[in-house]
C-alpha cells in the first residue's frame, strides 16, 4: 500500500503499519471540503467516517452532500450541508454553500464517488476560482454504475485535473493506469475500514426468516457484475448438502431482477431464496448481517465493496471471488474463502464448507476477529492528511 505521500505508488493494503499517534500534525490543522453528492449508501458512509476521523485529528472539515443525508441523525465532528438535489436548482441551499465556502476557505477539496463525473468537472471549474484549493479524488468505483457515452471523456478530464487519486486496492490502480493513463505516482492505495461500525449500537431488526434456516447473505447494489446469476446456479448444490440453507439477496437493484426470480423457479429453489430489491434501513441491515452465517461476494468483475469490511465488522466470514481486489484483503482459509469467478461448483463448495465444517468455521471467525481491527479510520485519515499536505506543498512549489 502507499506510504501516503503524493509520490508513492502503493504496496499491499495488508501491510499497513500499526496506527500512528493520533495527535494532529499541526496546530489548527487543514481546512478540508469533502463533496459526496449521493446522500445514501457506501460512498457517503465512507466520506462520513473519513470526515470524522480527519476532524478528530484536528482538521476543520465540511461535507457537501445530497438532500436526505442518511447519516444526519448520527454524531459527527464536522459540518454537513445538504446541497445537492439531483439536478433540481436549490438557490437557498447554494447560497448557504457559498457562505460555507467563504467561512471555511478550504485548502483541499476532496471529491468522492464516480457516479457524476461531468458534474464534478463543473464543480472543479467553479471551486478552483472561488477557493484556490488543491483537488483530490476518491472515485470508489473506477467507472459509474450506469455508464453513459460522455462519462469516459468526463473522467479523463477529471483525472487530469485533480492533484491526487485515492483508491481502495491495487487492481483499481492498474485499471486507472490502463483506462485513463493515471500514473501510480499520482495515486495512493488505502484500505477500506468498516463503513458501518455505528450499527453495532443500533437495535437490529431481524429479517422474517423461518426458524432453523441458515442464512447465506449477498448484500449491496444488485448489478450484473455482482455474479448473482452464478450464485443462484450454485445454490441447488448448497441445498443438496445443507437442506436448511437460505439465500437472502438484499440491495437496491440497478437491473431488472425478474430474470433472477425466474431462474429460482427454474432451479426449484424459490422457497429457499429471498430477493429483496430495495435499499434497506440501517436497523434492517444490522438484522441481516447479525442473522447471516456467511456473506457472499461472488463478483464477476468490478473494483471493490464496502460490504467486505462490514462483514468483518459484524464478525462474519466471507466467500468471495478473486476479483474486485478481494484477494488483496481476504486471507484464504484464514478469514474467508476465495473462489474463481463464474464458477458455480467452486462457489457452492466454499459456501458448504463454511456451513458444515465446524473447525473451519471457528478458525474463520477467529481470523475475522483479527481482520476487523486491521484497518482503522484514524490511520486512513493520517495517510490522507499526508497526501493533502504534499499536494498543497506541490501546488505552492515548496
Amino acid at each position: 500500500m502507499s506510504d501516503g505521500t503524493a509520490a508513492s505508488g502503493g504496496d499491499s493494503p495488508g501491510q499497513m503499519p500499526p496506527p500512528a499517534d493520533p495527535t494532529p500534525p499541526r496546530a489548527g490543522g487543514l481546512r478540508v471540503l469533502l463533496i459526496a453528492p449521493a446522500p445514501r449508501a457506501g460512498t457517503v458512509q465512507y466520506t462520513h467516517n473519513l470526515a470524522n476521523a480527519l476532524a478528530d485529528r484536528g482538521h476543520r472539515v465540511a461535507l457537501a452532500t445530497g438532500v436526505g443525508f442518511e447519516l444526519a441523525p448520527y454524531p459527527r465532528a464536522y459540518t454537513a450541508l445538504e446541497l445537492f438535489d439531483r439536478f433540481r436548482p436549490r438557490p437557498l441551499r447554494f447560497a448557504k454553500f457559498l457562505r460555507l465556502l467563504f467561512a471555511l476557505r478550504p485548502q483541499v477539496v476532496h471529491l468522492q464517488g464516480a457516479q457524476h463525473p461531468a458534474a464534478y468537472i463543473g464543480l472543479w471549474a467553479m471551486l478552483r476560482v472561488l477557493t484556490g484549493a488543491v483537488f483530490v479524488y476518491t472515485p470508489q468505483d473506477v467507472l459509474p454504475n450506469r455508464v453513459r457515452s460522455y462519462h469516459s471523456k468526463a473522467l479523463e478530464l477529471l483525472y487530469r485535473r485533480v492533484h491526487h487519486v485515492f483508491l481502495n486496492n491495487r487492481q483499481n490502480q492498474e485499471l486507472l493506469a490502463e483506462l485513463f493513463q493515471v500514473p501510480a505516482s499520482r495515486t495512493s492505495v488505502l484500505p477500506m475500514a468498516d463503513l458501518t461500525a455505528f450499527l453495532r449500537t443500533l437495535p437490529a431488526r431481524p429479517p422474517a426468516l423461518a426458524e432453523g434456516r441458515r442464512m447465506v447473505l449477498c448484500f449491496g447494489l444488485i448489478e450484473a457484475r455482482k455474479g448473482i446469476g452464478t450464485l443462484l446456479e450454485a445454490f441447488p448444490e448448497v441445498l443438496a448438502r445443507v437442506p436448511d440453507a437460505h439465500l437472502c439477496i438484499v440491495g437496491k437493484a440497478l437491473i431488472d431482477v425478474e430474470p433472477y426470480r425466474a431462474n429460482c423457479r427454474r432451479l426449484g429453489i424459490e422457497a429457499h431464496v429471498d430477493i429483496r430489491a430495495e435499499y434497506v434501513s440501517f436497523e434492517e441491515m444490522a438484522g441481516y448481517f447479525g442473522r447471516a452465517e456467511v456473506i457472499t461476494l461472488p463478483y464477476e468483475s468490478g473494483w471493490n465493496s464496502g460490504v467486505l469490511a462490514s462483514a468483518y465488522g459484524f464478525g462474519k466470514p466471507v466467500v468471495a471471488t478473486t476479483v474486485g481486489g478481494f484477494d488483496e484483503y481476504v486471507n484464504d482459509g484464514v478469514d474467508g474463502l476465495l473462489v474463481p469467478p463464474r464458477d458455480p461448483n467452486a462457489l457452492a463448495g466454499a459456501i458448504v464448507r463454511v456451513l458444515t465444517d465446524q473447525p473451519l468455521r471457528s478458525r474463520l471467525r477467529d481470523g475475522v476477529a483479527a481482520a476487523s481491527g486491521r484497518y482503522s479510520w484514524a490511520e486512513i485519515a493520517r495517510r490522507t492528511e499526508t497526501v493533502y499536505a504534499a499536494a498543497i506543498g506541490a501546488a505552492r512549489g515548496t
